[in-house]
């Protein structure tokens, strides 16, 4: 089967970090930029890093970028060049579209000219920031939507050597224990049922609203994950 393959065009901190992170999870990378120091600094650390100006036409179909299945335009600074660049990459041919916005509206400019998502770094870093404030006792959290979010906690005091049963999570605290993470691998396990024990320093991903995840937080005791 083959890999799925993406070229990210702009290799500022948020474009290095997504085209290393897509590298060292098996895929194959194309990393753009018109900065060659940029590209000598991530050669070793993707596919292929090519150094031309992506919002020049010519130079950047003459990359085959057409063969590639995502576009991440990682473009800082420029506006102009962001909208530029989605254009081109969606004449050529690539439906599916990832952008870096700087803003409410470049990010809606964005999307009407065909980028499928818009990722607006800061405003992303405020949110985790702020969830990682209201939940404190969490040590990872993915918003699913607005007011619902996916936290992984330690396993609280009063639910050690219990099962998953005898708590009755989604009756009694109307959230989904999706998964534990067990110590001391913390290897995920979603095979889980009403007869699992929930043991000391497991981890518990729970989905559910955030102001019951936070009752949760506020109503048992946590102790600290051991490494």
């Amino acid at each position: 089967m083959r890999k799925k393959q993406f070229v990210v065009i702009g290799i500022g901190r948020f474009g290095f970090s997504v085209a290393t992170s897509l590298y060292r999870a098996g895929y194959d990378v194309l990393a753009i930029d018109k900065d060659i120091e940029k590209i000598e600094e991530i050669s070793t650390e993707v596919t292929h890093a090519l150094a031309l100006d992506a919002t020049d036409e010519k130079s950047l179909f003459s990359v085959n970028i057409s063969d590639y299945d995502t576009a991440i335009i990682a473009i800082g600074g420029s506006i102009q060049e962001s909208l530029l660049v989605t254009l081109l990459v969606k004449d050529a041919g690539i439906s599916d579209i990832i952008c870096k916005g700087q803003g409410e509206l470049h990010g809606k400019l964005l999307k009407k000219i065909g980028a499928r998502r818009v990722v607006l770094p800061e405003q992303e870093m405020g949110f985790r920031l702020a969830n990682s404030l209201k939940f404190q006792s969490l040590f990872d959290y993915i918003e699913i939507s607005k007011g619902s979010s996916i936290a992984e906690f330690t396993a609280p005091k009063e639910w050690i050597n219990k099962t998953i049963g005898e708590i009755d999570i989604r009756a009694k605290h109307e959230v989904i224990l999706i998964g534990i993470k067990k110590y001391p691998e913390y290897e995920m396990d979603v095979n889980i049922n009403a007869n699992t024990k929930i043991k000391e320093h497991d981890l518990l991903i729970l989905l559910g609203r955030d102001d019951r995840l936070c009752k949760i937080q506020n109503k048992f005791t946590f102790v600290q994950k051991e490494d």
